[in-house]
């Protein structure tokens, strides 16, 4: 189901967590899986290395965690409670000059749900009917990555770079099998795969290797431009040496810039 542009691929994979608390915990697994995702997110946001940079393949990444309260919305399903909302001022009609008073206490059915207290659910097993039936409904892990090539090869890249970082996120998935046995692993992630209706990439036949040689590239060009013409005017006079350091410093990734192979040749 994974689709490809160009050079770069994608895969969604929406697989459901595991209910009820962690082992000798107080956290479910759920909270102990947004705890991980969080630790992670803020390492990324303050700029350290994170696991996910042993990749080198990966374009994007996306984790997002999807709850009952919000898949649920617009249902209708019972013992769910829904939010009721207050009825709307009544309006005059065209024939109908005076509006009818709308009484403060009236409401109309919600369509969203309020939200799920699984714990509470878990703690309290003998909750009355009208609290919500969160043991029969799943969160769910929403995975999203664009990446480098084919969809096997990358997954064992996860299997050999990220297997500790990567278990210790979805072990709190149903049935995850660990990277280690990487058929498995692969399995499970078919399994849990779904469709991706539109898979968009505006840089789809640049890798992340060349998108970072590029970034250094024109560092780099940036850098020379300043030597060569200050700001304070002029002309820099040795402007044929700092070219020829300027293409030793660059030709690993500036031959015949900009065609695809991206190096200048030096006759």
């Amino acid at each position: 189901m994974s689709k490809t542009i160009g050079g770069m691929s994608e895969i969604a994979v929406l697989s459901p967590i595991k209910k009820g608390c962690v082992p000798n915990e107080r956290r479910t697994y759920e909270e102990r899986l947004r705890s991980l995702i969080d630790g992670l997110a803020e390492r990324h946001r303050q700029g350290f290395p994170i696991d996910l940079n042993r990749v080198p393949a990966i374009h994007f990444g996306r984790l997002t965690i999807l709850r009952p309260e919000q898949y649920l919305v617009g249902s209708s399903v019972k013992d769910v409670r829904y939010f009721n909302m207050p009825a709307p001022p009544a309006v005059a009609g065209p024939n109908q000059p005076t509006p009818v008073a709308t009484s403060p206490s009236t409401v109309i059915p919600g369509v969203v749900p309020e939200p799920f207290d699984e714990f509470l659910t878990l703690a309290r097993p003998s909750s009355p009917p009208t609290a919500p039936a969160s043991s029969e409904f799943n969160s769910f892990l929403l995975t999203q990555v664009e990446f480098d090539g084919d969809l096997r090869v990358y997954m064992r890249d996860i299997a050999e770079y990220l297997a500790d970082a990567f278990d210790l996120i979805f072990e709190n998935c149903e049935d995850f099998p660990r990277t280690r046995d990487f058929e498995k692993f692969w399995l499970w992630v078919r399994r849990y795969q779904i469709n991706t209706s539109l898979f968009y990439a505006a840089y789809s036949d640049l890798s992340v290797a060349r998108i970072k040689h590029l970034e250094a590239f024109k560092q780099r060009f940036d850098a020379f431009v300043a030597q060569v013409r200050p700001a304070q005017g002029g002309q820099a006079a040795n402007l044929n040496t700092l070219f020829d350091a300027f293409l030793r410093e660059n030709q690993q990734i500036a031959h015949d810039f900009p065609t695809p192979s991206g190096l200048f040749r030096q006759s």
